[in-house]
């Protein structure tokens, strides 16, 4: 007769372990590292918004901090529904959990952008593009977002040379 000597130890640690992780399979350690960063992650989400409330313009003056404001249009929402980011600032409730379906929603109708249109001369003019914009304003209202300034607190631009251009103040030095 053989022993498996390890197999029950195996089973408790498989057991512990569903035990310490979330749905998206987060240890709790893993959480709490990603709690320290929550206004980060909130400061990009209302940006995100904020950047879909500006006109062609506006976007575009954009450009000595984004750069590409037109690829960071899209990148910047992505990047705040990374769905751990999303989940902190949730679970942190630094966003009423009642805006969470409005929130998915929205980024839904952006992902749903025909990409033809992902072009400055739409921008302004293009009908999905204006009910975009009217959205974006609607659900800043809703959180309760008075200003419709980037904030640019955690913000770094670095030239091709490797030389920093710009950097916000929230932004420690490493």
């Amino acid at each position: 007769m053989k022993f498996n000597f390890f197999k029950s130890n195996k089973n408790n640690l498989n057991q512990n372990r569903k035990k310490e992780v979330d749905n998206l399979e987060f240890t709790q350690h893993e959480l709490k590292e990603y709690d320290k960063n929550v206004n980060f992650y909130y400061t990009n989400l209302i940006n995100s918004l904020i950047l879909y409330t500006y006109n062609e313009k506006e976007l575009d003056k954009m450009a000595p901090i984004l750069i590409d404001p037109l690829t960071e249009l899209y990148e910047e929402l992505d990047y705040a529904f990374t769905p751990i980011l999303f989940k902190t600032v949730l679970k942190n409730n630094l966003i009423d959990n009642q805006l969470k379906d409005i929130l998915l929603e929205f980024k839904t109708k952006v992902d749903n952008i025909p990409n033809e249109i992902w072009d400055w001369k739409f921008l302004d003019n293009n009908e999905i593009w204006l009910s975009i914009r009217r959205e974006a304003c609607q659900i800043l209202n809703k959180l309760e977002v008075k200003s419709r300034t980037y904030n640019t607190d955690y913000t770094k631009t670095i030239s091709n040379k490797g030389e920093i251009i710009f950097k916000g103040h929230k932004i420690k030095n490493r």
